[in-house]
């Protein structure tokens, strides 16, 4: 079996993170949602990914994929949704069953189940218990086969949401190739598993009981980075000095830990310098990251990031690659913010 992870959306909700880099490449203690899709998969079994992304987007996937074995990148040339993205992999699939990923999702659950459920079935999809339901697309289930899917229904027929991960028998492009363009004028590749349905196909939806995450969002980043965070096992290859380290902290080679109190979960990168910080819990610090004099917790600093003693404790704080964070000056609070970018303050 084939995977495909889209991975060509403009992430406009999670701007101004996404302005320089698409969105599955975002890092989370460490490693970006794209790999950890394409880990997923190949546990899974899958033998063969390719990567669906804009020509412009490519040499930021391969680099946040490049410890991740050989994958295939196909080109979506136009942003004109998940059904199109399908469609531009429909020759790498080569007509057999495949999955289709999207590659912003992360899940604990492991994936084996939901593709070995598509022996007997036209497709199978993901779904899991939400506790308000609106913001995804719905599906009605009854004994274990999808009745229907609705994108973002006002009154949700129930509780469960369709997650971002699909397997389908090769007909299901098919239909994909048939669906007319929604309202937002992309094509849904959710849609097609409805019309399955509808033309009596048969689609297995597979209950999810563990974590996942549709990082679509800075506070979907910090939540999804709190549950990766909480999974780790304690390790201190670098060096530290100085300093008390509690609960669960990674303090990978190279990093340096100097006069510090550190509580985990916290994830210390290759190459980060951390002197005079209380950090943790639910920290991640980015590959050759400073920190100086800072008070942070549940928050992602990114690599290469300087957070040099500001004059209050962070909190839920995201800061980009290669981003200034310092004290103001005795002329007040001298900002440079780049396009979409948010500041409280």
């Amino acid at each position: 079996m084939k995977a495909v992870i889209l991975a060509a959306g403009r992430g406009r909700r999670l701007l101004p993170l996404s302005a320089g880099r698409p969105k599955p490449a975002l890092p989370i203690a460490g490693v970006s949602l794209l790999a950890r899709g394409v880990r997923a998969l190949r546990a899974a079994g899958v033998g063969e990914i390719a990567v669906v992304t804009s020509p412009a987007h490519e040499p930021e996937l391969r680099e946040a994929t490049r410890q991740e074995g050989p994958l295939t990148f196909l080109h979506q040339h136009e942003p004109r949704g998940t059904g199109h993205a399908a469609l531009a992999a429909r020759d790498f699939f080569g007509g057999e069953a495949g999955v289709v990923y999207l590659g912003d999702n992360l899940f604990a659950d492991p994936l084996a189940p939901l593709l070995s459920a598509l022996d007997g079935a036209d497709a199978v999809l993901a779904v899991k218990q939400v506790p308000d339901p609106r913001a995804y697309g719905v599906a009605t289930v009854r004994e274990g086969w999808l009745t229907g899917l609705h994108e973002k229904p006002a009154e949700p027929l129930s509780d469960l949401a369709a997650c971002g991960v699909f397997a389908f028998q090769p007909h299901v492009l098919d239909e994909v190739a048939r669906l007319p363009a929604s309202e937002r004028g992309e094509i849904e590749f959710p849609q097609a598993l409805a019309r399955v349905v509808a033309g009596g196909g048969r689609v297995r939806a597979v209950p999810l009981g563990g974590y996942w995450a549709d990082a679509g969002t800075p506070h979907d980043l910090l939540t999804a980075g709190a549950h990766v965070l909480a999974g780790l096992s304690p390790r201190v290859d670098g060096e530290v000095e100085g300093s008390t380290l509690s609960g669960t902290v990674v303090v990978e080679a190279g990093a340096e830990v100097h006069g510090s109190h550190v509580t985990g979960p916290v994830w210390i990168g290759p190459g980060a310098r951390v002197r005079g910080c209380v950090l943790g819990p639910n920290v991640s610090v980015g590959p050759d990251a400073v920190l100086e004099g800072a008070t942070l917790r549940d928050s992602l600093i990114d690599e290469g990031a300087r957070v040099l003693h500001p004059s209050r404790p962070l909190s839920h704080a995201v800061i980009g690659r290669r981003a200034t964070v310092t004290a103001p000056t005795g002329d007040g609070v001298q900002l440079a913010l780049g396009d979409h970018s948010v500041l409280r303050v």
